[in-house]
């Protein structure tokens, strides 16, 4: 289970000791383990058995999974919670499962809906509810923000209602009330309603309020409060910032990639409007948002940590499409490399991949134009 470096000490280990515990009396989480496990061998070791191996556990814990979904304590069974999140998981450490997140993000959907906002107090207790709730957020957004090269229509319907239901239970829960707000997110790291931004940002490119311009002026006056955040270089967490927590400094700027991300995309949606500009355009290098992008990247380009933190991984791929240089590129190249090196995460190489022909495809019509010439 990925979780951020800065969490409580409690996540990461009553994580690690539930899945130990329940392994043993569950196949399904048994062989979801197994799959995560050599799927990521596969990844940094390059050994095509592993992959072969990867699928195996990964059907059969499918198999078995089943057989958990019609016990009466289905809302209740954290070993089901367990391997449907790593079933989810297993699509973003390989490339065969990917397809399949969708609907593992649905069933994970339904079964926190079961347990906090049906008929339940709702209340999280331990760290295991904060984890799943999160985890299931992130993959949420990422499986919701899809691809900015394939337009093809992904089997997965945002649930706004979960979302905004998700977003006050976590509000309104907090285990470590003497930590600083870093401390209590495990796996999200940045502010909920900036997730939330992005969202409507993205939908504004694929739904009925693409024309619309009373919408993108809505998101605008909630995006400026973002923005004179980073153009003051505030702290999102006042507490964190003042405590002594090595990593803040790694949150904050992916944080402000998130809101410099948001911020050229809603640049480029009112554009648009009016002239049909084709979405995720490079920008000049004299932009403040691509020049703030430029000095957070090379803060950190030799930090391991920032590599190794995976909520940076979409905000960097995001901005990749707007650099312009050649050098600009190379920044977010390099940053892209170093996490894969790092964790062998296929959505990693996934996002790479694309920003590479995205890359290749600008400079090919330059150099036809020159041999034009």
């Amino acid at each position: 289970m990925i979780v951020l470096p800065n969490c409580h000490p409690s996540f990461y280990h009553g994580w690690i000791n539930e899945i130990r515990q329940l392994m043993t009396v569950h196949k399904s989480l048994y062989y979801s383990v197994l799959a995560c496990s050599a799927s990521q061998l596969r990844s940094l070791s390059g050994t095509q058995q592993m992959h072969g191996l990867a699928l195996e556990y990964y059907s059969r814990g499918i198999e078995t999974v089943s057989s958990l979904l019609a016990v009466e304590s289905a809302a209740t069974h954290n070993g089901l919670l367990m391997t449907i999140i790593l079933l989810y998981l297993h699509g973003c450490l390989g490339l065969t499962t990917f397809s399949d997140i969708p609907r593992h993000v649905e069933a994970a959907i339904q079964l926190l809906r079961l347990r906090f906002f049906t008929g339940h107090d709702g209340a999280i207790r331990r760290p295991f509810d904060r984890i799943a709730i999160e985890s299931v957020l992130y993959q949420v957004f990422l499986t919701a923000m899809g691809s900015w090269c394939q337009r093809i229509e992904q089997d997965f319907h945002f649930d706004a209602e979960f979302w905004l239901q998700a977003e006050k239970l976590l509000a309104q829960s907090t285990l470590f009330p003497s930590e600083p707000a870093t401390v209590n997110s495990p796996v999200l790291g940045v502010p909920m309603s900036l997730f939330r931004l992005v969202l409507s940002i993205k939908q504004i490119y694929q739904g009925p309020n693409r024309q619309d311009q009373e919408t993108i002026n809505h998101l605008r006056d909630e995006l400026d409060e973002w923005e004179a955040m980073v153009l003051r270089n505030d702290d999102l967490d006042l507490a964190a910032s003042r405590s002594e927590l090595s990593h803040y400094e790694i949150y904050k700027d992916a944080a402000f990639l998130y809101i410099l991300a948001a911020s050229l995309l809603l640049d480029q949606a009112d554009e648009f409007l009016f002239d049909g500009t084709e979405i995720l355009e490079p920008r000049p290098s004299s932009s403040w948002q691509v020049a703030k992008m430029i000095q957070i990247l090379q803060d950190h380009a030799e930090d391991y940590e920032w590599a190794k933190c995976f909520i940076g991984n979409w905000p960097l791929y995001t901005i990749g499409f707007f650099m312009e240089t050649q050098d600009e590129i190379e920044l977010v190249r390099a940053d892209l490399q170093r996490r894969w090196d790092i964790s062998g995460f296929s959505q990693v190489a996934r996002f790479r991949g694309e920003l590479e022909t995205a890359w290749a495809g600008r400079a090919a019509p330059a150099e036809s134009a020159i041999v034009g010439l």
